[in-house]
Order: structure tokens, then C-alpha cells, then sequence
């Protein structure tokens, strides 16, 4: 599974839930401002995913990702 990240200034986290319980969570720190791609070593189910914002940063809330199986 690959999380590709287009946006980041601060902190954020990619949650990975199934039933509403947590089970993985991929945390991105820096500045991003091209497409940044991270495989991760997840293999287990989850039903959604969702971005948690870890810092303060205004600019955070530009954080955007995708989740690509």
C-alpha cells in the first residue's frame, strides 16, 4: 500500500481504522510540496482511513493524501 502526499507543512498523521478502532497509524512531518510517495508495510484490513493534524500550523489544513492499494 502507498500514501502519496502532495501537501504538507508541519505534522500529520494517516490513521488506517477498521470498526472505528485505530489499527495504523503513518505519521508525515516537514515540508512537502510536490507528490511524495511512502510504502508502507501494512498489510492487515481496514474499512477507512483518515488525517489527524498533529501540529497547530494554519498551513496544516492544506495536508492532502491519497491512499493507493
Amino acid at each position: 500500500m502507498k500514501v502519496i502526499v502532495t501537501k504538507l507543512l508541519g505534522s500529520a498523521e494517516v490513521e488506517f481504522l477498521r470498526e472505528g478502532v485505530v489499527v495504523h497509524r503513518e505519521r508525515f512531518t516537514g515540508k512537502v510540496t510536490s507528490e511524495y510517495r511512502r510504502t508502507i508495510a501494512y498489510n492487515e484490513a481496514f474499512d477507512t482511513h483518515r488525517c489527524r493534524f498533529v501540529t497547530a500550523i494554519p498551513a496544516d489544513r492544506a495536508f492532502q493524501y491519497e491512499v493507493a492499494l
